[in-house]
This record gives structure tokens, sequence and C-alpha cells, in this order.
């Protein structure tokens, strides 16, 4: 009552003053999170850029005629902002490969290079290196047209056009640009060297009552061919695009399978061929080839292996057929593989996860209710919390588990117990003032208060340190953050689980150094009442700098810590580039 009394008599600025802090504090630990985040984005860009062809100034110039420097690998776009001597940016420009690296054309892959200007504009197209014949890519390099038609798309729109015209004479090579191009920009797969459709009358020779063909919604890539009735006949599908890599003798074919209402092969047909017209006759005609994989399920389909099958290919064209048996057994598979989940979006929660959360509960139970004055009910609890969150589950909050989720994002689906475990961490003490985590949850912590009252108390204040010591002490989880902020933020190979004790709980993964600090820290709580937790717990200490401190609040040197501590961070953004 006297604490309401004070409350209600306070200024309206003074009972703002508390909140604000808090606010404060949690803008400044969300502030180091987010630049771990952003520090680890650039650091993947850029060692994905370093598996990317060097571009000089002079490559890009005819785009970019004021252009004076390359930036750094951007997360933003995957490619290289384009400066001018005075440092701002004109645009950026991306490269097709790696992505483009499997597209082959007529004799390899092709990497090129995508302008942009400062409004996500294509300026225009350069080819970097190709490995394709050198007739072929001055065939395309001197088509002025067919380099300049993306310019001044978007983004959006270049990676959703379906229509290029390809080189004549060059059809395999810019084909195999274009489909690149559309693949480095994040569009849906399309054939550019078979873009005609199946169409009825190449079903019917197989299924005659066939009368319409219609998407199957599971099985992208498949498509149900119904009758007139609406009886499912059966299936038909194509090799491309999915195979369009696969070469024979001179260049890929495209090659239709059809199956019945039981998913059995019941033959196949050559579509379009890059191949010459004579081994490409040769093949439409050997019989005994085209109906070698009938009666074969689409699933068997996937996992044959045509040389290990016994499958011959035909005389005289062989490069040409076996490359279509290959085909068909990707496109079977991809189709299999492509195939979505029953429930893509649904959780998988299980036993262990439930088991979490009941521990969960009981900490809440003991935090917010007079159970936790009842000796025997804790004790319980922490031999629970130190045998199932700890040994059996491996469930602890650290700050190897925080680092790696701030950097890759949280796995809800895969691990929501412990998710849900980390979430009560950080939220009970900002919205309570009770230290759930730390009080009641931690496996650590819980055999400390087991241990507290086990040396008999005459022989505690004989070995209890003195006061400098003790003030030295509790700098020490700061100092193992500063650590921890330059670790994450500058990608060291060091194991940040090595600096806290909890992987010691689980044995078979337990390094020495861990081992070391959990003994260490459970002897030193015999003299020293949670002795690690108060001076040696670097996840405790940000845990207790999220806790609401209450209406005499005031900015503390913890606060000023963590200012240094995003002031390093930002230190080592800077210096990191």
């Amino acid at each position: 009552m006297i604490q309401m009394r004070r409350t209600v008599g306070l200024p309206r600025r003074d009972r703002r003053r508390p909140w604000l802090l808090h606010l404060f504090r949690l803008a400044v630990l969300a502030t180091a999170a987010w630049l771990v985040r952003d520090q680890h984005v650039r650091y993947l860009a850029q060692r994905e850029g370093q598996r990317h062809a060097a571009i000089t100034i002079e490559r890009i110039l005819r785009f970019y005629p004021r252009a004076a420097s390359l930036g750094a690998w951007n997360p933003a776009h995957g490619g290289q902002n384009v400066l001018d001597a005075a440092g701002d940016p004109l645009g950026y420009v991306v490269q097709t490969s790696p992505s483009s690296d499997t597209i082959i054309g007529y004799a390899g892959p092709t990497n090129a290079l995508l302008a942009f200007d400062a409004q996500d504009r294509i300026l225009g197209l350069e080819i970097l290196c190709s490995g394709d014949t050198g007739d072929h890519l001055r065939a395309v390099l001197a088509d002025r047209r067919f380099l300049a038609a993306f310019n001044g798309l978007s983004w959006r729109e270049a990676a959703a056009r379906t229509q290029v015209d390809g080189v004549c004479g060059a059809t395999l090579t810019s084909s195999a640009i274009i489909e690149g191009v559309i693949r480095r920009l994040g569009g849906q797969p399309h054939s550019y060297r078979f873009p005609a459709q199946i169409e009825l009358d190449e079903v019917r020779p197989f299924l005659p009552a066939a009368a319409r063909l219609t998407a199957e919604e599971r099985k992208p890539g498949l498509f149900r061919v119904v009758a007139a009735s609406g009886e499912l006949l059966g299936f038909v599908g194509r090799t491309s695009p999915v195979a369009d890599d696969l070469i024979g003798y001179q260049g890929p074919t495209d090659t239709l399978f059809i199956a019945d209402a039981r998913q059995r092969i019941v033959g196949i047909a050559m579509r379009r061929t890059y191949e010459t017209d004579e081994y490409a006759g040769w093949v439409a005609d050997d019989r005994h080839f085209l109906t070698c994989f009938n009666d074969r399920t689409l699933d068997a389909l996937a996992e044959l292996n045509p040389e290990e099958a016994g499958i011959e290919g035909t005389s005289g064209a062989t490069m040409t057929s076996m490359a279509m048996a290959h085909a068909l057994r990707r496109a079977a598979r991809a189709i299999r593989d492509t195939a979505p989940a029953a429930d893509p979006s649904g959780w998988r929660i299980a036993a262990s996860d439930w088991g979490v959360a009941a521990v969960i509960f009981g900490g809440l139970l003991l935090a917010f209710t007079n159970l936790r004055g009842r000796r025997w009910v804790r004790v319980c609890f922490q031999v629970l919390v130190i045998g199932y969150l700890g040994f059996v589950n491996g469930s602890m909050v650290s700050q190897a588990l925080l680092v790696g989720w701030v950097q890759s994002g949280v796995p809800w689906r895969l691990a929501p117990g412990l998710a849900l475990l980390v979430g009560a961490a950080f939220v009970t003490p900002s919205l309570t003032r009770r230290q759930l985590y730390c009080h009641h949850l931690c496996p650590h912590g819980a055999a400390q208060q087991l241990l507290k009252n086990a040396l008999p108390r005459r022989w505690k204040p004989v070995l209890r340190p003195p006061p400098w010591v003790t003030r030295c002490a509790s700098l020490t989880p700061y100092l193992l953050l500063a650590w921890v902020v330059i670790v994450a933020m500058r990608h060291l190979g060091f194991n940040l689980a090595a600096i806290e004790p909890f992987d010691a709980y689980l044995v078979r993964i337990a390094g020495w150094g861990t081992l070391g600090i959990a003994v260490i820290g459970l002897v030193a709580s015999l003299w020293i009442p949670m002795a690690y937790c108060r001076y040696g717990c670097p996840t405790g200490a940000v845990l207790n700098h999220v806790r609401r401190q209450g209406i005499g609040d005031r900015f503390r040197a913890q606060d000023g810590a963590a200012l240094a501590l995003v002031a390093l961070a930002v230190g080592l953004r800077v210096l990191g580039g």
C-alpha cells in the first residue's frame, strides 16, 4: 500500500521515466541484434560474391559513363553497387553465374552481366564469359537486338518475361543466356528452347479418348488426361525444361511421356530436338527403344539407371537416345520430388516440445504463486529442470543459441518448444519483473540453488573473497558479451558454447572448456550463492538487461556497458564494411 501511494504521488514525468528507460533498454538490445543480423547477411553476400567473376570498371563504362568504383557485394540484390567519384550510387550490376552454371547452350554455360540503373531498370546485358563455341558466341554478340531485349524492364518484369526471341544460328546459346537471366532474377522455370506446350494431338496416339488436359496440382510438370465423360485416362509430361541441359550428340531433346491412370508408362515420343535430322530420325523409328520404358511406374522411372537396367540406345544414335533416357529419369524424379507435402505449413510438435511447454508452465506456477514457498515443491522442480531440460532435452538459453538465431532466424517449426522457452525467458522479465528463466528454468541455475546450503555455514566466511574481487568479477559477463559481439560481427571460427557451462549437460558433445566452467561454477556456488549467475553468466546479464526494474529505476552502469557493446558492434560493422 505504501508503494502504491508513492506511485500515485509521483509527478507525471517521473512516472513515465521508468517506462521510457525500459523501452530504451529494449531498443539497445534490438539494435545490437539488428547489427549482428545485418553483418551476417553482408558476410554471406561477400562469401557468395567470391564465387563470381571479377568485374573491371572498363567493362561497365558503356552503361555508366561516370562510374569510378564498384562497391562490396550487396545482399539486397546479390550484386555490386556502381559508384561515381563522389561515392554516390549510379546503379548496380549482377551476374547470372553461379545460377546459370548448369544451363548449357550449344557447348557450355554462359555468365552474363545485367546492369541496372538507380531506379531498378535494366540498362543492358553484357557477356562476361562463355563456355560455348566461338561461332555461336560471336553470333550472339553481333545481335544488338538480342542484347537489348531486357532493356528498360524492371527486375520483376524481366523475371516474368516468357517470350524472348533467340539469335538465328545460335538458338541454343541465346536460349541458355535468356534462361540464365530469368533464373538469376528468380523467375519461374520456363523452357526457352522448347516453348511449345503439350497438345492433345500428341497424346491421342497413346490415349485415343483424350478430350482435355488439366494440370496436376500436387505434381508440377504433370498433366491429367481426361475423357469427355470426365474419366481420368492417364497422365502426360515432358522432359523440358528440367532436362534441357542434357546434351546428346549436338543438343537437347524434348521427350513426351504418357502414363495410364495407375501412372504406368504406356509410351514416349520425341517432340522437338536440336539433334541432326539423321540422328533424330533413327531414334524416332526405333520402336524397341521407344517401348523399353513401358509398364514402369513414374516412381520406378525416377530411380531408373538406364545403363544398369540394360537399356540399349539406338544403334548409330546412341548419344541422342541415351540422353533421352536420362532426361526421362530426371523429369520423373523432378515430378516426384517437387510434389508438395501433405501440410507444408503445419507445425511439427514432438513429445519433447510438449514436455518443455509443461516445464515452462510449472516454472510460471512457481514464479507467480505461493508454491515457491514450499521447499519440497521447489526442490523437486529443480531436479526436474536439471534432469529434463538439461540432461534429457538439452533445452537451454545460451549465447551460442541466441547469436545463431539472430543470424539465421528462429526455427519456429523445427523447435517450437525451445522457441517457447526463449520467448518466455525474454518476455516474462520484460513485462512482469520476474526473472522466470534464471530463477526457475535454467538447469545450471537450479544446480547452484541445490548446492547453496551444502556446506556448513561456519565454513563459508573463511573462503569468501574480498569485496574488490567480487567487484572485478562482476565485469566478467560484460567482457564475455564483448567477445560474443566480436565473434558474431567478425565471424571468427570460435565456438561460443565454450564460454558457458550449458553444453556440459549434453555429455556426449561437451568440450573440456565447457565442462571446466560448469565444475568451477558449481564449486564456487558452495561458498558464494549463485556464483556463476552473479559473476560469470553473459546470458543472465542479457536477461537482466530486459528486466523491468520498477518506479525507482535509473540509468545504471549496466546501461553504459550495453551502450558500449552497441558501440563496439557499430565499430566492427564500419571496419568490416
